[in-house]
């Protein structure tokens, strides 16, 4: 059984007054509707929810320093010793939309606290970690804190559709500084379910890539009453179940992975199309099918992969060339500072009996962006998801614990303070 917020907050030493008060500021970050799409959005909720942060956290902001990336994107520089190499914890602060607000149990724009948990659209996907991490720092800094390495946070503001203009962008000022970090911490490993009744804190130190193609099946448009052999819909309905039997190539990672779960390229259809009437055959149907490249395997590689797999059904095959598209992620070591220090922190804070293993997160993180400006990436928050284990991430009636939401402040701090010194 999971601690109690209780519990928690003794630990932290936190007044019960106080925990109520770390819980309200986070939970008013849920209000902000800081929702990124594809197709544009606006800026402004973001710029509410930055005001609203240097009023809540006010000691962080004045004593930080802080630079404005692509428009919404943060990035805070907690100075350090210039001669020490500085680390970053990263965060983001878009969400996916909400969809319909009469599905959700409570408002997904409420940031309503009942019966234990902070209810809505992004309280684990990621403002769990912006205001945890901003938390977490003013919790240091007013008990005197000082680190001796740089820390930066890096919070993104258009993960959740590619990171090029938030992480990217951080990223790029980085560069042109010739700012090296030892590591970046993000989001991505979980406190999970075991089938046995256990829990299991998952340190992600490799994250799959992003790739998705568009199949085109073709034939010729006729009437209905008289089918060809040989139909658009047809064949690619036999390409999709082609490439579903089908067995990505495997390689062999090396490293530290505890975890053979999510190792596998995956691939799902996840949109199609085609005919525009009940009684013509259509010219041509269309599939969008997204994939997961593994460590280890390519973005060329999967698209090799299932152009073979459909090219004799005659489907032609096409990279979607997006802001998305990125190469898995290298594996990170598990013999450095940084991971001494995060797996100490996290040994300390999950729950008592919780077994630990590294392994790899199968989805992109802002992390993909900010490896080009550190050593090592790793991804990690003790939030548990619960039995449906990642199928909770952009789902309805999203919410966190307040438990683990003080478990994060928890975690942040103490890696903070463990890291940089």
């Amino acid at each position: 059984m999971l601690p109690t917020d209780d519990a928690v907050a003794g630990r932290l030493q936190l007044s019960a007054r106080d925990r109520d008060k770390i819980v309200q500021r986070f939970a008013s970050t849920v209000k902000f509707p800081t929702v990124s799409a594809p197709e544009g959005f606006s800026l402004e909720p973001f710029h509410m929810m930055r005001e609203y942060s240097t009023a809540a956290w006010p000691e962080v902001f004045s004593s930080l320093e802080m630079e404005l990336h692509g428009g919404a994107s943060i990035l805070l520089k907690w100075e350090g010793n210039r001669t020490l190499e500085p680390v970053m914890l990263a965060a983001h602060q878009d969400v996916v939309p909400a969809g319909r607000s009469d599905n959700w149990t409570h408002d997904p724009f409420s940031g309503e606290v009942f019966q234990g948990r902070v209810w809505g659209r992004g309280t684990v996907d990621y403002k769990c970690g912006y205001s945890g991490m901003l938390e977490a720092v003013s919790l240091l800094l007013t008990r005197g804190y000082k680190p001796e390495r740089t820390v930066y946070l890096a919070f993104g503001h258009d993960e959740e559709v590619g990171g090029l203009s938030g992480a990217q962008a951080i990223t790029d000022s980085l560069i042109a500084r010739e700012v090296v970090c030892s590591s970046v911490l993000d989001e991505g490993g979980y406190i999970y379910s075991d089938s046995d009744g256990g829990f299991t804190a998952e340190l992600a130190v490799a994250e799959k890539g992003y790739a998705s193609f568009r199949l085109v099946a073709s034939a010729v448009q006729g009437h209905s009453s008289v089918p060809p052999q040989r139909t658009a819909i047809g064949t690619l309905a036999a390409g999709l179940v082609a490439i579903e039997n089908s067995v990505f190539p495997r390689t062999e990672i090396s490293g530290g992975i505890s975890s053979s779960r999510w190792l596998a390229t995956t691939a799902a259809p996840t949109v199609i199309s085609g005919g525009y009437k009940e009684n013509i055959l259509p010219e041509t149907a269309e599939a969008t099918v997204n994939t997961r490249p593994s460590p280890g395997s390519s973005v060329s590689e999967v698209f090799s992969h299932i152009v073979k797999v459909v090219e004799p059904l005659g489907i032609v095959v096409e990279l979607l060339d997006n802001a998305s598209v990125s190469e898995p992620s290298e594996v990170s070591s598990v013999n450095t500072r940084d991971m001494t220090a995060l797996r100490d922190v996290i040994l300390k804070v999950i729950p008592e009996g919780t077994r630990f293993r590294t392994g790899v997160f199968p989805a992109a993180t802002d992390s993909r962006r900010y490896s080009k400006v550190a050593q090592n990436t790793y991804r990690f928050m003790p939030v548990h998801l619960g039995n449906r284990g990642i199928g909770v991430l952009h789902s309805v009636d999203e919410s966190i614990s307040v438990a683990d939401y003080l478990r994060c402040v928890e975690f942040y701090a103490g890696y903070i303070a463990r890291v940089s010194t």
